[in-house]
């Protein structure tokens, strides 16, 4: 009997798309140019038509991120039927997804009843309801699913194969989510994928795949959040992909491993793809399938590779699939109708195109709007005796996102779309208690957010740190400070405490005075900061700052409230903080080009318009 032919495979991957169903910003009420389920979708066709064997998949952050979420989990749009992901995703025939953390966001209730309409399984073996005692109960998704799917080999002969399928999630989701923790607890990702991939194999599996709602990191976190490299490492698994990150592999990484090849896209040799986010890229892992007698099928040879979906320079993006528009567009069109309802006034343009280093006026009408809320809502308790503090960061800041990534509200009427471009995550409110010890390392941590300045260097020196990300950078108001970076950060580039004696925070003072480590303040914040993604013990918060009041209101609902009441609001801006003077050093900082129109700002260091980068990106140097 002849040996078979060799048998060509094509696996399909999205992930982090984060409701984006198609390419429209409804954060600025304009058509745009960062990816989409919809442009995602033409390419799925592509690949489909040209390729006999095609396996599709995705990894997770699928039902948060946009507006449209967050209209959909409050019911605030009128529109019924299939979640419209859900509906475009099985239009598009996904064979199975793996959950994010993200996608529990509006509760685990709207999570299951969202993905009860997928034609497709979605698979988690680390997610368990709370068992008995120290045991877990049983998993709140499949742990795994074999697919069984025939296939086409290079002669034309048909072939049945198994293919197992599981996911994974980080185990910080129940402390991003924390009502999560009543109900579930949550395994390392590595052992519980170890665990289902010996099932899988001992089941007959031709072939394992892992959807993985993870990234791909060396050091600390990957340990536990970012463990691509270890669960590329298993013995019997095929293909790993990851996501979470929202970075693009295979390409340029901020890892240094011997094991991973980030021009092939393999690690440990087993092939990874990562598809950025909202949907940027197609993933694709080719491989070539070998039959061995009595032993069924193995990976021969494989290669990863990303297709872009967003236009290059001198090229198009690709075309939207009209049956994802098709599908979406009743909610599309009650989206518009419902974000363009006026809610206020503003007397001056609210942006972040210089949140990232100068005050800010959008972002202290974030912090007034948060604080008039909190001194409300503590009135007459004793916390009401404590300096009351706000703090906020700016969430739209380019870099890696886009040159569109910017809040921008015009002066004159706000509407809904205005309130959600100044707050776009659902975050629920959020009060801590904090000592003046523990506000000045939360503030060391913003303050890391900035390169090393050199005071002798006379060439221009780029002011951010690359790997540290805008929504990371609270700026507290009702204090004022100086951020030194002539001297080294305290946290490096993931917000890893480096060196706790690093000091970048000079002259910190309340209401003129000079704040001590004993003194007490109560800070106005969100949940997703208070919940451990900001203040894990082991970051040296000391004491770590004490939850003392929380509320299920959006902070995007205070705003409203605020913009309500108080408009028309004037642009006033505080000098909350600024950077100490280094003698006349010059920092280069990229922001929008529509940033021209504001550089008569009061508020910024002296700068000089470089250009524009390739990128579209306007490029500033600021005298510091």
């Amino acid at each position: 009997m002849s040996r078979p032919a060799d048998l060509a495979l094509t696996i399909m991957q999205t992930t982090d798309l984060h409701g984006k169903l198609r390419d429209y910003d409804y954060l600025s009420g304009e058509p745009c140019d960062t990816g989409g389920l919809a442009r995602v979708a033409t390419l799925v066709h592509e690949v489909r038509r040209e390729r006999p064997n095609t396996l599709l998949f995705d990894c997770g952050d699928t039902l948060q991120g946009t507006v449209t979420c967050d209209l959909i989990a409050r019911r605030e749009l009128g529109t019924t039927g299939a979640h419209p992901m859900i509906a475009a995703m099985n239009s598009l025939c996904y064979d199975a997804a793996a959950p994010g953390n993200h996608d529990f966001d509006y509760g685990a209730d709207f999570l299951f009843d969202s993905i009860a309409t997928a034609r497709f399984p979605f698979l988690c073996c680390n997610l368990h309801h709370i068992g008995p005692g120290a045991n877990p109960g049983p998993t709140a998704f499949d742990r795994h699913r074999i697919l069984e799917r025939r296939f086409r080999d290079m002669q034309g002969a048909m072939h049945d194969l198994r293919i197992g399928v599981t996911g994974c999630l980080p185990p910080q989701t129940l402390e991003w989510d924390h009502h999560l923790a009543a109900d579930f607890q949550i395994r390392e990702m590595v052992d519980a994928v170890r665990q289902e991939v010996a099932i899988m194999r001992g089941n007959g599996c031709d072939l394992v795949i892992i959807l993985a709602h993870s990234g791909l990191e060396t050091g600390d976190r990957a340990a536990t959040e970012n463990t691509v490299l270890q669960l590329a490492a298993l013995d019997g698994v095929d293909a790993v992909l990851g996501g979470h990150t929202h970075a693009r592999f295979p390409g340029p990484i901020a890892v240094t491993d011997p094991t991973i090849d980030v021009g092939t896209g393999m690690v440990h040799g087993t092939p990874v793809v990562m598809s950025g986010f909202w949907g940027s890229h197609l993933g694709l892992i080719e491989m070539t399938l070998e039959q061995v007698a009595g032993a069924g099928w193995r990976v021969k040879q494989a290669a990863s590779s990303l297709v872009a979906t967003t236009a290059a320079p001198a090229t198009r993006p690709v075309a939207e699939d009209h049956a994802i528009l098709s599908i979406t567009r009743p909610t599309h069109e009650a989206t518009l109708a419902r974000i363009r309802e006026p809610v206020g006034e503003t007397r001056g343009p609210l942006h972040s195109f210089f949140s990232l280093f100068a005050n800010d006026a959008a972002l202290q009408l974030v912090a007034r709007a948060q604080a008039a809320f909190l001194r409300e809502a503590i009135h007459g308790t004793e916390l009401a005796r404590l300096p009351l503090l706000s703090a906020a960061a700016p969430f739209k800041t380019g870099r890696r996102a886009g040159v569109d990534h910017f809040t921008h509200v015009p002066p004159g009427p706000v509407t809904l779309q205005g309130i959600a471009d100044l707050y776009i995550f659902p975050n629920p409110f959020c009060a801590l208690r904090v000592t003046g010890r523990a506000l000045r390392h939360w503030l060391e941590h913003s303050a890391s957010l900035f390169s090393r300045l050199d005071p002798d260097a006379l060439a221009p020196q780029p002011l951010l740190r690359d790997g540290f990300p805008g929504y990371k950078f609270d700026v507290i108001h009702g204090v004022s400070y100086e951020i030194d970076i002539s001297r080294p950060a305290r946290f490096d580039e993931n917000g890893i405490l480096a060196d706790h004696g690093a000091c970048r925070i000079r002259n910190l003072r309340w209401n003129g005075e000079r704040v001590t480590d004993d003194m007490e303040f109560v800070v106005a914040t969100n949940g997703f900061r208070a919940h451990g993604i900001g203040f894990p013990a082991e970051q040296g918060y000391d004491p770590v700052p004490e939850i003392v009041f929380e509320s299920p209101v959006w902070t995007r609902d205070i705003l409203h409230r605020h913009f309500t009441s108080q408009s028309p609001l004037d642009d006033e801006v505080a000098p909350t903080w600024t950077f100490r003077p280094l003698g006349g050093v010059h920092a280069t900082v990229a922001t929008s080009p529509k940033a021209r129109a504001y550089l008569d700002y009061p508020r910024l260091p002296p700068v000089a318009d470089l250009g524009d980068t390739p990128e579209g990106f306007m490029q500033l140097c600021l005298t510091i």
